[in-house]
């Protein structure tokens, strides 16, 4: 299994310290030095508009300032990781957020809209007419479930957040297939749900069904092309699939430690296409997060 000698696991430290982002060396420090959730919370506070929501490229790929869904889902998972409370006011304007930008047409939150395409960008997030029938769900299913979890049973938001989860259930249990990303949204609104789901083991049991068949299961292709590796839909030895695939994470285990440059840091596998100048900014600011998510992802492993 993956160990980290010292000296890699410094590099990393350093990297991330010399040129992370504060949230980044914040979020370090909470996982693996003791760092305060309230450092974490004050760096991403940053981010967030006055109507509750996140933007100002919190999500490196999309630079739009004013608040998204996208951006605000990506805030809410740093929340979740720092065990953020219902009542601490960071958290409370998301759920402001999300009663307020919630498309009761489409019965969920846009996952692209016409404003990112006014700011640098990655190709993925650019905006054109029916562009959400590229994303479904993703990320409302897990948006509902930030809702449920922080708010008051029976409130406005939860409810809200359960007439989502039933519209994003319906949409799972009819999908024959499903991108990878969205499959993580379904995960994490079960891992944050749990049992106040229904019916929970129906729903698990689709979810697995689909990340078995988006998982790359040739490791000759790892770190070529954006697919699905192991760990990205398997997250600890506590998972259904993980029994199935065991040898297949701990290649992925071994591919992360091999792939893990001199510097301490991850390289990206995925580009803007074009507009190189913005991408080599964003390009770094994400080599800070996947180096704290790689670390995170390989602890569960330990």
């Amino acid at each position: 299994m993956f160990r980290v000698d010292k000296y890699k696991k410094m590099k990393t430290k350093s990297w991330i310290k010399r040129n992370a982002r504060p949230l980044e060396i914040a979020r370090w420090e909470f996982l693996f030095e003791n760092g305060s959730k309230e450092r974490v919370i004050h760096y991403l506070s940053a981010f967030q508009n006055s109507d509750g929501g996140f933007g100002h490229g919190l999500e490196p790929d999309l630079w739009l300032p004013q608040s998204s869904a996208i951006a605000t889902w990506a805030a809410a998972q740093i929340l979740i990781e720092v065990q953020a409370e219902p009542n601490e006011e960071i958290v409370r304007l998301i759920l402001k957020y999300l009663i307020n930008s919630y498309d009761e047409e489409m019965g969920l939150w846009k996952t692209v809209i016409p404003e990112h395409n006014n700011y640098p960008h990655a190709p993925h997030w650019h905006f054109e007419e029916g562009v959400q029938d590229n994303w479904m769900f993703n990320p409302s299913a897990e948006l509902a479930a930030f809702l449920i979890y922080w708010a008051p049973d029976g409130s406005e938001e939860a409810n809200l957040g359960w007439k989502v989860v039933e519209k994003a259930k319906m949409h799972l249990l009819n999908s024959n297939g499903m991108d990878f990303h969205e499959i993580n949204n379904y995960q994490n609104l079960i891992r944050i749900l749990g049992d106040k789901l229904n019916p929970l083991q129906e729903m698990e049991e689709k979810v697995d069904s689909l990340a078995e068949k988006v998982i790359d299961i040739n490791p000759e292709s790892w770190g070529k092309s954006y697919k699905a590796l192991p760990l990205d839909l398997i997250h600890s030895k506590k998972d259904k699939l993980y029994e199935k695939y065991k040898d297949l994470v701990d290649e992925n285990i071994r591919y992360l430690e091999r792939s893990l440059k001199d510097d301490g840091v991850w390289d990206i596998t995925w580009d803007w296409e074009e507009d190189p100048e913005h991408f080599f900014v964003a390009k770094q600011q994400w080599k800070g997060i996947l180096a704290v998510n790689n670390y995170k992802k390989l602890r569960n492993f330990l």
